[in-house]
């Protein structure tokens, strides 16, 4: 079985549509609708979708960000050495208390989309990295923690000087590596992140994938990656999985998917990103006010047929390490 430091089994979440006191509260947006998938110790998982598929609902529930409204996450810690065989041994954060929660996100980390609002504008750079660091357990004092500061500004291809400078007198791509080396001064086992070069010019991206791909290789630490392009997630990425309307429609190993995508959906975006025309009815989302009945692309698919949009598809594997959400498969 896969080593999964994290893994997450039938996540559901749904957010009230309204607000204020007055609010109906029989309305909601169901975002994500009944998820499982796990990140493998040092490998990198993606979760691939269009704006509104609940990439980053996932990912706050897992960091608890969001309260999940059912099923359980489960997160086996590097130093418990736990195996599969010792399953009650895993730990589900959703039980976790106050104490608890604060020691599991010392070792997940979070990397925003947008450097310039995730950062605090008034702080120098030394103080945002050091912010959450001076209140955890690992804490060392602040002369040691200077010295860590600098050298992770060198892993991220900064100058230990411009620690006491502020976000304001860096570029889009250079605040990203101040975002990322905020992460590491904690020594994550686990980082999230939420569409890191989405923001970036292309030439900007492929240097924080580059960067992102070296502290992988160096740390040995997981990554889940949430992106909107499917080609830079299948380069960066050892696992995808393809979101719809909070479902997983696909999953399957990176460097093979895109010759062995059989879902309607993983196809158009592969096809939407080379700019090629796929044939498929490329459709507006449909609204996601209601709970799912059916296969959640149906009304886009061209293939779909009365059963599609009566029942959901089951989840099931096609082959090794492929799985697929669909009735024609």
């Amino acid at each position: 079985m896969p080593d999964y430091i994290i893994q997450a089994e039938h996540l559901t979440k749904k957010f009230t549509l309204e607000a204020g006191f007055f609010a109906r509260q029989d309305r909601f947006v169901y975002a994500v609708n009944d998820i499982s998938f796990g990140i493998e110790r040092g490998k990198t998982y993606g979760l691939v979708g269009e704006s509104g598929c609940g990439k980053t609902t996932t990912a706050r529930m897992l960091v608890r960000m969001y309260k999940a409204d059912g099923g359980a996450i489960w997160y086996r810690p590097k130093e418990s050495g736990v195996t599969e065989s010792e399953i009650g041994k895993r730990l589900n954060i959703l039980n976790f208390n106050r104490r608890e929660l604060r020691s599991y996100r010392e070792k997940i980390k979070y990397v925003f989309q947008d450097p310039s609002r995730s950062l605090n504008p008034r702080m120098t750079v030394f103080n945002i990295l050091t912010a959450s660091y001076k209140y955890s357990t690992c804490w060392p004092g602040k002369a040691v923690a200077r010295e860590e500061a600098c050298q992770i500004m060198e892993e991220v291809g900064l100058d230990p000087l411009d620690l006491e400078k502020r976000p304001s007198e860096f570029s889009g791509g250079q605040r990203q590596r101040i975002s990322i080396a905020r992460s590491l001064i904690m020594k994550p086992e686990v980082m999230f992140c939420d569409e890191v070069v989405s923001a970036l010019d292309v030439s900007v991206q492929s240097q924080i994938l580059n960067l992102l791909q070296d502290i992988r290789e160096k740390r040995g630490i997981s990554f889940l990656f949430i992106a909107h392009d499917l080609r830079v997630s299948c380069y960066f990425c050892d696992t995808i999985g393809v979101m719809y309307r909070g479902l997983l429609v696909e999953e399957a190993p990176a460097s093979d998917l895109y010759k062995t995508a059989c879902h309607p959906y993983t196809k158009l975006l592969f096809s939407g990103s080379d700019n090629s025309s796929s044939g498929l009815n490329q459709g507006e989302v449909k609204s996601s006010l209601e709970s799912l009945h059916g296969c959640p692309f149906a009304h886009r698919c061209p293939h779909a047929s009365e059963k599609c949009l009566q029942e959901i598809p089951e989840w099931k594997e096609i082959d090794d390490g492929h799985k697929v959400r669909c009735w024609l498969q």
